[in-house]
């Protein structure tokens, strides 16, 4: 699995730090589903999932730690299509 955080290069230029951990190495995934009011939430636990926050990122993003994946009500079905095959992946 490779999750993707939106950092700036240079303080400016939007880059991608990727942090990798195979699925198997996943000891929890933590769903809190979003709402019409509120986003969802995703954590991902794993040993050496970055946790620090990450404080460089573009303009109008959430300073969220390396292993969250934070995202808005019309993305549900997809998010949890994603979670059906994160589920089926880690029982392999």
């Amino acid at each position: 699995m490779t999750l993707s955080i939106a950092t700036k290069s240079m303080g400016i230029v939007p880059d991608d730090a990727k942090h990798r951990f195979p699925v198997g190495k996943l000891t929890d995934v933590r769903h809190t589903a979003a709402t019409w009011r509120k986003h969802g939430e995703i954590v991902f636990v794993a040993p050496g999932a970055p946790t620090e926050i990450v404080a460089n990122v573009p303009l109008g993003a959430d300073k969220l730690p390396g292993n969250v994946f934070r995202y808005e009500y019309p993305k549900r079905a997809k998010v949890e299509e994603f979670l059906d095959a994160l589920d089926e992946a880690r029982k392999k």
